[in-house]
């Protein structure tokens, strides 16, 4: 006898032995038992969790000579005959071979005829969302008035490919991909019955990089067995599918976080060079980061995915390197460089992208997040970022002490450069300068814009912001942007400071003067025009950065030769008067 595939041989035969699409199996098979059967099923879902299984089960059980009913027989000749595929009455069509019109003209005039020898006929159509426009609006009317005896199912990847006028005439069920655990329990009961000398951890990480597809498990476990001869290892199927173990993840992150780009490029380099599969290689480095980052937040061994005792010890090692915020940062950067590891002609060239902005995350974290949680010392590894922050000189401006210490009750570190109380410059200039260098570095360019329109001084034990235009002034009183300008202004001046905002003209200058044409005069008529202070304040954000006079409208050249006429004309008519 012919050797027969794992996944073909141990395919469900009835609703019972389907895993994991409990949904599905119990909304049918109470629909067979009530004698509601529709007419028209669409099985959508990722490959490998029983779509196309599910249909023939459905099938068998429509057909059985004892049913309809939901528990096939198995052993009546309509059963043996789907069983086999050999039902005259049933049919599976390829729907990325029989594209057109006319493959659908023929299937709707079969249709019409009684079933030869069964209850129903049947027309299981894979991978249906490869039919052209045409092809699917000839099936349209035979699915909204069907024959009695014709039952139709269709089975997709791509739902979304379906026309909605299809969608509407079937009923749709989604298979979801199943879960580790149910793939797990599923090989471990096809490794015993086959006689397969298998380890759990060789199991587990087949179900796991299954992704979801029982046939794809149950591949890669056939192909185990044929390479190592009766007996799968954990060791082999890393070897088989280019897996990266758990210790050589935590080497390559380790070698990143803490020993530098060129530890971290030669780690990898030798990962590469040994075999390793690009895409389990940055799932396992996913996979370390999220370790990492879960844990730190909870100190929970159980919420980690499975490590040895030996690696275990080793991520918590790993964890005391960085700081919570410092892990979910790196875990962001990863997160995000997926289209540059896995969705580009040159993978090795975006792995070496990624490894260097883990290497580099340090120096992009937020000041706000330094002097919180300090790292424990690692030998051979630099201080943290904080520790290279210049030490305060005699040179340096002084800082009040409780200008200091208010920040730190917040729970972090100030670091941005603060000017004293009393601003020896005129008008506190540099105040104001170093308000808008804050509110920059706060990524607040809707304010940074406003007060570039206005002047600031710092008279007295008061912040006054003054602006020609009151609907500016009003502007930045709204509560989103009033509560982070005085947050800024305390961080600069470092004490509370009372705002005040004034509707005050704006000095000119001589230079001002001189580089405007016009005065103020078209900046006034411009700012009191209803219709500029419509679109201002329908568009967040926007400002006037610059009021330019109307261009003088040119006439047409006929017409300006008239009109160079007429004067002559009319003086010519005056000297004939004198």
């Amino acid at each position: 006898m012919a050797y027969e595939a794992l996944s073909r041989k141990w395919r469900p035969k009835t609703f019972g032995e389907i895993v994991g699409q409990g949904h599905v199996t119990r909304s049918l098979a109470n629909a067979i038992s009530l004698g509601k059967i529709h007419h028209a099923y669409l099985f959508a879902g990722t490959r490998g969790v029983g779509k196309t299984t599910f249909a023939r089960i459905l099938a068998r059980a429509l057909n059985c000579e004892n049913g309809p009913t939901s528990s096939p027989c198995l052993t009546c000749p309509a059963c043996v005959e789907i069983l086999a595929g050999s039902g005259v009455d049933v049919q599976e069509i390829d729907g990325a071979s029989n594209t057109g019109i006319d493959d659908v003209r023929r299937l709707r005039e079969n249709a019409a005829y009684a079933p030869a020898r069964s209850r129903y006929k049947i027309y299981i159509i894979d991978e249906v969302h490869m039919l052209s426009k045409a092809a699917f609006n000839g099936l349209l009317k035979i699915l909204e008035e069907p024959p009695a005896h014709v039952v139709f199912v269709f089975a997709t990847t791509e739902p979304n490919r379906i026309p909605d006028t299809i969608l509407s005439r079937v009923q749709r069920f989604d298979f979801r991909m199943l879960t580790e655990e149910e793939i797990y329990t599923r090989l471990r009961e096809m490794a015993e019955a086959e006689t397969i000398a298998s380890e759990e951890e060789a199991l587990r990480l087949v179900a796991r990089y299954a992704f979801g597809s029982m046939r794809d498990g149950q591949s890669i476990i056939e192909q185990a067995a044929v390479s190592g001869n009766g007996r799968i290892t954990a060791s082999l199927v890393e070897e088989m599918l280019g897996l990266v173990g758990a210790e050589a993840a935590i080497d390559l992150v380790w070698a990143a976080v803490a020993g530098g780009a060129e530890e971290g490029i030669r780690k990898f380099s030798s990962l590469v060079s040994r075999g390793a599969d690009l895409k389990f290689l940055f799932l396992s480095l996913v996979d370390v980061l999220r370790d990492a980052a879960v844990w730190k937040f909870t100190e929970k061994d159980d919420l980690l995915f499975r490590h040895s005792p030996s690696s275990l010890a080793r991520m918590r090692e790993l964890c005391a390197l960085r700081t919570r915020e410092e892990w979910m940062f790196l875990l962001d950067i990863a997160f995000r460089s997926e289209k540059d590891v896995l969705g580009t002609e040159f993978p090795r060239l975006g792995f070496e992208l990624l490894l260097l902005r883990l290497v580099n995350a340090p120096g992009l974290l937020s000041v706000e997040a330094l002097g919180r949680e300090e790292p424990a010392a690692v030998p051979g590894r630099p201080p943290a970022a904080a520790a290279k922050l210049p030490a305060v000189t005699a040179e340096s401006p002084a800082i009040p002490a409780d200008a200091a210490t208010a920040p730190a009750q917040k729970g972090r570190e100030i670091v941005s450069r603060r000017i004293p109380a009393h601003d020896p410059s005129p008008g506190g200039v540099d105040v104001w300068e170093g308000i808008r260098r804050t509110l920059e570095e706060k990524r607040k360019p809707l304010l940074v814009a406003l007060l570039h329109q206005m002047r600031g001084r710092l008279e007295g034990d008061e912040m006054v912001i003054a602006c020609p235009h009151q609907m500016q002034l009003d502007r930045l009183r709204e509560e989103d942007k009033w509560t982070v300008l005085v947050q800024a202004v305390e961080e600069v001046v470092g004490r509370k400071v009372p705002v005040r905002l004034v509707a005050e003209p704006e000095k000119k200058s001589p230079v001002s003067e001189g580089s405007k044409s016009g005065g103020s005069g078209p900046e006034k008529k411009a700012f009191a025009d209803p219709l500029l202070a419509e679109v201002l304040r329908e568009f967040e954000g926007a400002t006037v950065l610059e009021i330019r006079p109307a261009p003088r409208a040119t006439p047409p050249p006929g017409l300006a030769d008239a009109e160079e006429q007429e004067p002559d004309e009319g003086g010519e008519e005056a000297e004939d008067g004198e």
